[in-house]
């Protein structure tokens, strides 16, 4: 005979649903993880960490901005390494032009510089089409680019080693090391404008880093992609990737060296990884922040896909556009436009035949149209407070985290991100309908299910299969509570294994300052698998919510009085100087928030704010600045030699040559009224509507990168009126007397660390010097 349950086994089994749909969604969101690095008793062709470490402690000593010294000595190991390893190796000198990019101060972002690309080829047994594997060896000023992209670049000879251990490849292989990537892509469009090996690339593979930390996404494709995701899918790697990701990238500015190639009409696959956002482009983004297991991934990932790659006929890699996704562990799911188009169609009419008829009477009256609509109107709300919440207290969070003012992320955005899950989970635990809430959920799934389908395809899966889960679940409306429980929990499925990691990664790519997004993605899971809950008592529920929002705030307390107390985690700051080499005066520049104790040596109590027009035309960003007293040494301006001038149509061209006596390594054209109409550097032609730099009234900014000693020579397509230009030539860090003169104030604070290279790799923490001329 059975013993009937005792009430606490009876609460215990009515947690059963809810507790199995909660270690779903952590099951999922623990499956974006790199893999673990592998050390020791890896065989000769596979990928090892510990033999890619090697190079990575060569490349990422110090920073090796385009045209330093270091980066030359970078370039030499790296030839040395690939030569080593019997590889064709072909030092590519160009100059680069960049086209417009937008910058968040102002003025469309243009350059140009001589480049010094590294070019090397791995023959296979069949010539013709190559397979490109691509990554960038320069870094910013600001830091030594351990992780981007050091360890990328590190990976990639380590996986060459091991591809020369495996039968040789049908297809040649190239491995591309751009420099200027940081600068505009200089390298990559200076390589496709005019290596001779570049019409011969059939795919390419690049690699590339947004920070320190987490697994390596396939964030970007192109056009008929389908054979290139199966490729991705079979590599035996674990692929984390999306078609939503492709589909928001290729609608957004910004661009790594394979939009050069994909520009171009290449086929093939962009990869990166994005934790860690806050030491991007930073002095932290060093050795002792690289993540093993990601600089694995990068490995096993750059192995696996060039190895079946170099064994592929490429012109059998156009195919029709897929829709993709990553499903727990890396497994990747994919089908076509037409199973987009389906899943879409099933799941709108599961949706609409579960509003039309309900199965239990509680129900009947609120079931349909009208009360589908009431329902999502409510969810909507639930929704639009949840992202209000964490809205503010991420903003609250930056108030007393100076990091975060430059970047929008903190030192423990993990903490962060952990309290705000709780405070969700939290929310969704709080009594209630839950079959009201999984209706309203659905019917706005069923709208963003329509919406996007027709005008987002990649991103569809994330309305329809959730949707499809929901309402085949919603249908069984029969029986006790724990077995309708029990069937929300299976139906809540495809939401918990999508929504959950989804919105991790949103927290890391769009950063903890629109934490709205994350947190909408895991309430859209809560609300589906609300029903889970229908059998858990109310007093139970109320418990649980408030310990799960006491987890949370504890969280969150620990992570804030971390970032305050830690004195290894100081803000990053930014100080430079500027001399004005017309009048003599002399600037000390600063975009930080507030002057810091170090800061404030320069600017003191009296410094002034606003925007500095006449250095920096069309800039909208306010600078501190305060006088700065005479320099210590003699300080050369920039120089602008005109060598010919001649009629055009409908104006005049100018022939000069720009250069920095004192040595600078970049060097900015400016010119206020924007009336330039065509430019080239050292022959490199670019007219403005090329280069999309916007109307001609806006003011127009050239930076010049890797400034030779005899300079560069220009031609500038100018109206017949004279024209203002800016000079302006800039060097990493502070002049040594500059610095000097602080330190006269006392020793230099503990842990300061230099503002990221955020905006542009040319701003902050350097010396300036300008001059105005009419031409």
């Amino acid at each position: 005979m059975r013993r009937p349950l005792t009430s606490a086994a009876r609460r215990g089994a009515s947690a059963v649903p809810a507790l199995a749909a909660a270690a779903a969604a952590v099951w999922a969101t623990r499956g974006l993880r790199p893999p673990a690095p592998r050390r020791g008793g890896v065989g000769p062709a596979d990928f090892s960490v510990a033999r890619a470490e090697r190079d990575l402690l060569r490349i990422a000593q110090a920073p090796r901005p385009s045209g330093s010294a270091n980066a030359s000595a970078v370039r030499d190991h790296l030839v040395t390494r690939l030569t080593e390893l019997g590889l064709e190796v072909d030092q590519q000198e160009a100059v680069g032009a960049g086209l417009s990019t937008p910058t968040p101060y102002g003025p469309r972002y243009l350059g140009a510089g001589r480049v010094h690309n590294i070019v090397a080829r791995l023959r296979g047994t069949r010539p013709g089409s190559a397979v490109a594997l691509f990554s960038h060896y320069d870094s910013v000023a600001q830091g030594p680019g351990a992780s981007d992209a050091g360890v990328p670049v590190a990976a990639l000879l380590e996986a060459v080693r091991a591809l020369r251990e495996r039968p040789p490849l049908t297809n040649d292989l190239l491995v591309v090391l751009t420099d200027g990537e940081e600068c505009g892509l200089l390298g990559a469009r200076a390589f496709f404008a005019e290596h001779p090996w570049a019409d011969s690339v059939g795919a390419v593979l690049n690699f590339e880093a947004r920070g320190t930390t987490g697994p390596v996404l396939m964030f970007e494709t192109g056009p008929g992609n389908r054979p290139l995701v199966d490729l991705l899918a079979g590599s035996g790697v674990p692929a984390f990737s999306s078609s939503l990701f492709y589909e928001v990238y290729r609608r957004l500015p910004n661009a790594t060296d394979f939009s050069v190639a994909k520009d171009a009409g290449t086929p093939g696959m962009n990869f990166a990884n994005i934790g860690g956002f806050i030491r991007y482009h930073s002095p932290a983004d060093d050795l002792d922040h690289v993540d093993h297991g990601t600089f694995q991934h990068h490995g096993e990932l750059a192995l696996a896909l060039a190895d079946r790659l170099g064994r592929t006929p490429l012109e059998e890699l156009r195919g029709s556009d897929a829709t993709f996704f990553t499903v727990g562990r890396g497994a990747l799911v994919r089908y076509s436009a037409a199973g987009t188009r389906l899943c879409a169609a099933a799941a709108g009419a599961l949706w609409l035949l579960g509003t039309r008829k309900g199965h239990d009477s509680a129900r009947e009256a609120f079931l349909g149209t009208g009360g589908a609509v009431r329902a999502a109107s409510r969810t909507a709300g639930r929704l639009a407070a949840g992202a209000v919440a964490s809205t503010a207290f991420t903003a609250a969070a930056r108030r007393t985290s100076p990091e975060a003012h430059r970047s929008g992320d903190f030192y423990d955005a993990d903490l962060l991100y952990l309290a705000l899950a709780c405070g969700t989970a939290a929310s969704a635990l709080v009594p209630g309908d839950g079959a009201r809430r999984r209706t309203g959920a659905e019917t706005l799934l069923a709208a963003a299910c329509t919406a996007l389908t027709t005008t987002l395809p990649g991103g569809s899966y994330l309305a329809s299969w959730p949707l499809l889960g929901s309402a085949a679940g919603g249908l069984c409306r029969r029986g006790p509570a724990a077995a309708q429980a029990a069937a929300a929990g299976v139906a809540a499925v495809p939401a918990l294994l999508l929504f959950p990691p989804l919105s991790r990664l949103l927290f890391q790519a769009l950063t903890p300052r629109m934490a709205a997004a994350a947190v909408m993605a895991l309430q859209l899971a809560g609300e589906l698998a609300a029903p889970t809950l229908t059998a858990v008592p109310r007093r139970v529920r109320r418990g649980a919510a408030l310990a799960l929002a006491a987890a949370g705030a504890g969280t969150a307390g620990v992570a804030l009085w971390r970032g305050r107390a830690d004195g290894t985690k100081p803000a990053p700051e930014s100080l430079s100087w500027l001399a004005d080499a017309d009048t003599g005066e002399t600037w000390w520049l600063s975009t930080d928030p507030a002057p810091n104790p170090w800061t404030s040596r320069a600017l003191g109590t009296a410094y002034r704010t606003g925007r500095l027009e006449k250095y920096f035309p069309g800039w909208t960003r306010d600078v501190h600045y305060a006088p700065a007293g005479p320099p210590g040494e003699e300080v050369a301006a920039p120089e602008l030699t005109v060598l010919k001038e001649e009629d055009t149509p409908d104006g005049r061209r100018i022939t000069a040559r720009v250069r920095s006596p004192r040595g600078a390594r970049q060097l900015s054209l400016a010119v206020p009224g924007g009336d330039v109409r065509r430019w080239s550097v050292e022959g490199r032609v670019v007219t403005r509507e090329e280069a999309g730099a916007g109307e001609r009234d806006q003011p127009w900014e050239l930076w010049l990168h890797a400034v030779p000693d005899e300079g560069f020579l220009l031609e500038l397509d100018l109206p017949r009126k004279p024209v203002q230009v800016r000079l302006l030539d800039r060097d990493d860090g502070l002049p040594a007397w500059a610095r000097d003169s602080l330190l006269a104030h006392g020793e230099e604070p503990p842990g300061r660390i230099a503002a990221a290279a955020l905006d542009v790799e040319s701003w902050g923490n350097a010396g300036f010097v300008s001059t105005h001329l009419h031409l």
